[in-house]
């Protein structure tokens, strides 16, 4: 298990999110299930009463690694539409587009 999975497991259960930004990033069910087995065996969650919880090592390593999640690079969630992009035009030149060759209008 990886720091970025662990961190993203942890804050799954400290804000009692969806499971499907794991699924997202191609972790499987069985995965899941043993990356919580290994939190727990590790001290960083607790299981009492069916209900997982964040100790306050799982916290603390939560907080001190929560940087590893956030995305810094645009481009790496961004996604360019190149089919709506126009070609570069002259300071004196003006854009009046047809509205039906705009795809992001219809």
């Amino acid at each position: 298990m990886t720091t970025k999975n662990k961190v993203l497991l942890l804050r799954i259960i400290h804000e009692g999110g969806d499971i499907k930004l794991l699924r997202h990033h191609n972790i499987s069910f069985r995965e899941i299930g043993e990356m919580v087995e290994t939190s727990i065996d590790e001290g960083l969650l607790t299981n009492s009463d069916d209900i997982i919880t964040l100790t306050d090592q799982g916290k603390g390593f939560l907080d001190s690694n929560i940087g590893i999640i956030k995305e810094r690079d645009k481009s790496k969630w961004i996604e360019l539409d190149m089919k709506n992009k126009i070609r570069k035009l002259d300071k004196d030149e003006v854009f009046l587009p047809a509205q039906n060759a705009l795809s992001f209008l219809k």
